[in-house]
């Protein structure tokens, strides 16, 4: 009678730990257990893979030159004196800074942006001070062949800028100023990349900013007439420029 009442007990004491068990595994389980949420990796690009690779197709250009500009067949509103007897062989020194947004293709890569570039020249004649100032604004196209390697150690280009002239003379007793009609100058250069020179920088350039490239800008320039013959002669021979072009 004992080991039947014993049994009755182990029995009843099976069927609650039974029941149990299936309630805890019949229990809801939350949802973010069984669908977590998603986790989006992005990989940072990878700064030390060849210039062909490591690049997008989209980028951007910011520069800063400096260029020399001589007008030998500017002649003065003031007194019709011609540039050569006002400031002889002297150069009007510009300052130039221009963004470019540039797409990236298989050959090469075409960049279109804005320009603003100033100078003035500063001479006596006769004893007389005479200035000239030159602020000159536009927009310019080029094509870089900057895929001839895996890395743009030299990239050479051609490009054309189409612009107006601000320009300002001055004398002691008198003063003119006018802006031009658009007019044009093409451009042949050649980018050296610096990455070379120092590495670590350029890759830590390359990671912290985007820097993709720094290069030595090296370039000759002519300028022609503008639309509008009755604007001053801006006819230029080849002229000289160099720069620091950064590339992001």
């Amino acid at each position: 009678m004992k080991l039947h009442q014993g049994l009755k007990s182990i029995v009843c004491l099976l069927s609650m730990l039974l029941s149990a068990a299936t309630s805890f595994a019949q229990e809801e389980v939350p949802e973010e257990t069984t669908n977590p949420p998603l986790v989006r990796v992005e990989l940072r690009q990878d700064i030390l893979a060849p210039y062909k690779e490591r690049r997008d197709n989209h980028g951007l250009y910011l520069a800063f030159d400096y260029e020399v500009l001589n007008l030998k067949n500017y002649v003065s509103t003031l007194d019709g004196l011609s540039y050569g007897e006002m400031f002889g062989e002297s150069e009007i020194p510009l300052l130039r800074a221009s963004i470019d947004y540039k797409y990236n293709m298989s050959l090469g890569s075409l960049a279109v942006g804005l320009d603003y570039a100033q100078g003035e020249l500063s001479q006596q004649v006769s004893g007389v001070d005479r200035t000239l100032s030159v602020t000159r604004y536009g927009v310019g196209l080029k094509y870089v062949a900057d895929m001839i390697a895996d890395e743009p150690y030299v990239a050479p280009y051609i490009g054309i800028n189409f612009w107006q002239m601000d320009l300002s003379e001055t004398s002691p007793t008198d003063s003119f100023s006018g802006t031009t009609q658009i007019g044009y100058n093409y451009t042949l250069g050649l980018m050296v990349q610096l990455n070379w020179l120092d590495p670590a920088t350029a890759q830590g350039g390359a990671f912290a900013w985007g820097l993709e490239n720094t290069f030595l800008d090296l370039y000759i320039t002519q300028y022609a007439q503008t639309s509008d013959s009755t604007d001053p002669n801006t006819e230029t021979d080849l002229l000289y420029g160099a720069g620091l072009r950064l590339e992001f």
